[in-house]
């Protein structure tokens, strides 16, 4: 089943404001440690995206082939 939809999208905007963190969090607060934090938090969460998508995914996928089997049985 080939992708429907593009999720590339939001990666370039995603390590921009995460580059964005990192220079903030080196330049004015010089907090390294806090910067990493919230930038694992920002990749943490488009991953947790990104799986309940792909999930989602499989779950229709598994519905369409339960729906063709059970069709395959009725008409013989």
């Amino acid at each position: 089943m080939p992708s429907t939809s593009n999720d590339s999208g939001f990666i370039l905007p995603l390590a921009v404001l995460s580059a964005v963190v990192m220079l903030y969090s080196l330049i004015i607060a010089q907090q390294i440690l806090l910067g990493l934090i919230v930038v694992a938090a920002f990749w943490f969460l488009y991953l947790l995206y990104r799986l309940v998508l792909r999930l989602g995914r499989i779950a229709t996928a598994l519905e369409q082939l339960v729906e063709h089997r059970l069709d395959e049985e009725r008409s013989p």
